[in-house]
C-alpha cells in the first residue's frame, strides 16, 4: 500500500510539473514561430532605420552627397538653423495637443460602446459607424475641410448668416487651428480602437464585487474600470503620438504652407537632393519620437507601481 501510495504521489506530482511547465519545444520549432515575424522586422523597420542613419552621416556635394566620406555637419547644419529648433518645438506642442484631445473624446466613446452598451451587435454596429469615415481615402478626409473651414465654407457662411461675424474667419484654415483639427479627426480612431477592446476584456465580475462592497458608480470607474483599461489608453497614446510626430500631408494641404512640421521641412530637404540633411532629420524625428514613447512606457510603469 505504501509503495502504490508513493507511486501515486510520483505520478501526480509529474502530472503537475507538466500542466505548469508544458512540453518543451525544440529551439527548431521556437525559430519557426519567432522567424517570420523578426525577418519582417529587420527588413521593414531596423534595416530602413539603420539606413537613414547612415545616410544622415554623408557628405553633401554639389551633384548629391558622397557616401564615403562622413561628417556629423547635417546635424550641425539642422540645429544652427533657428528654423528647424522651432519647428521640432512645434511638432512636439502640437503632437500632445492633439493626443490629449483625442483621448478626450476617444475614451467617452469607447467606454459607452463597451460599457454602456451590452448587446455584441449593437456594440459591433456601432463600432462600424465609428469606421464609416475611414473607408473614404485619407487625402479626400483632409480636403474635405476645405469647404467647412474655407473663408467661403459652411462655418463662416452660417456664422454671417446668423450675424455672429461681419468678416470671414482667416483662423479656420490654412492656420495651426485647422492643422490640429484635422488631425484629430484623422487619429482619433487610432485611440477609440484599444481603448474599446481593452474595455470589452475587463472582467465584469471585479466590476460587481465593486458595487457588492458598496462602491458607487464613480468609484467603481475610478478604482476598476480606469486602472484596468489604462493599457489600451497606453497602446492609443503612442499610436496618436508617432504618427502625428511623422505628419507632413496634412500638415501641408491644410496648413496651405503656412504651417510647418519636421515632416514638411525633411521633406523640403529631399526634393531639393539635399538628402544627408533629409536623413539627418528623420534620424532627430526618430530619436524623439522614441524618447516620447519611453516616457508613456515609464509612465504605464509608475501607475503599475501604484
Amino acid at each position: 500500500m505504501e509503495a502504490a501510495e508513493a507511486m501515486l504521489g510520483d505520478a501526480t506530482m509529474s502530472g503537475a510539473v507538466l500542466a505548469t511547465t508544458g512540453p518543451r519545444r525544440s529551439g527548431w520549432v521556437t525559430l519557426g514561430w519567432a522567424g517570420p515575424g523578426a525577418l519582417w522586422l529587420l527588413v521593414f523597420l531596423i534595416a530602413p532605420v539603420t539606413m537613414i542613419v547612415l545616410a544622415s552621416f554623408w557628405t553633401k556635394t554639389n551633384t548629391g552627397f558622397d557616401a564615403f566620406k562622413w561628417t556629423f555637419s547635417n546635424y550641425g547644419r539642422l540645429f544652427d538653423t533657428v528654423v528647424y529648433r522651432e519647428v521640432l518645438v512645434d511638432t512636439l506642442k502640437n503632437a500632445f495637443i492633439v493626443l490629449v484631445l483625442c483621448l478626450l473624446i476617444a475614451y467617452p466613446v469607447a467606454y459607452f460602446l463597451a460599457v454602456c452598451i451590452k448587446s455584441i451587435r449593437l456594440q459591433i454596429a456601432l463600432f462600424i459607424v465609428v469606421l464609416a469615415p475611414f473607408w473614404t481615402a485619407y487625402v479626400i478626409r483632409i480636403i474635405a475641410w476645405y469647404p467647412i473651414l474655407g473663408r467661403q465654407g459652411a462655418i463662416n457662411y452660417g456664422l454671417e448668416k446668423l450675424g455672429i461675424i461681419s468678416a470671414p474667419l482667416d483662423f479656420l484654415l490654412f492656420s495651426n487651428f485647422a492643422v490640429v483639427l484635422a488631425l484629430v479627426q484623422l487619429y482619433v480612431l487610432f485611440m477609440v480602437t484599444p481603448i474599446f477592446f481593452q474595455l470589452a476584456t475587463i472582467d465584469q465580475s471585479a466590476v460587481e464585487a465593486a458595487r457588492d462592497l458598496g462602491a458607487s458608480p464613480y468609484k467603481v470607474f475610478r478604482e476598476v474600470i480606469l486602472p484596468l483599461s489604462l493599457p489600451g489608453v497606453l497602446i492609443g497614446c503612442i499610436f496618436v503620438f508617432v504618427l502625428v510626430m511623422g505628419e507632413f500631408a496634412t500638415v501641408q494641404i491644410i496648413g496651405g504652407n503656412q504651417i510647418q512640421s519636421v515632416g514638411t521641412i525633411v521633406r523640403s530637404y529631399y526634393t531639393n537632393i539635399d538628402l544627408p540633411a533629409a536623413a539627418a532629420g528623420s534620424s532627430i524625428l526618430v530619436a524623439v519620437m522614441m524618447i516620447g514613447v519611453a516616457v508613456l512606457l515609464r509612465f504605464a510603469k509608475l501607475r503599475e507601481a501604484v
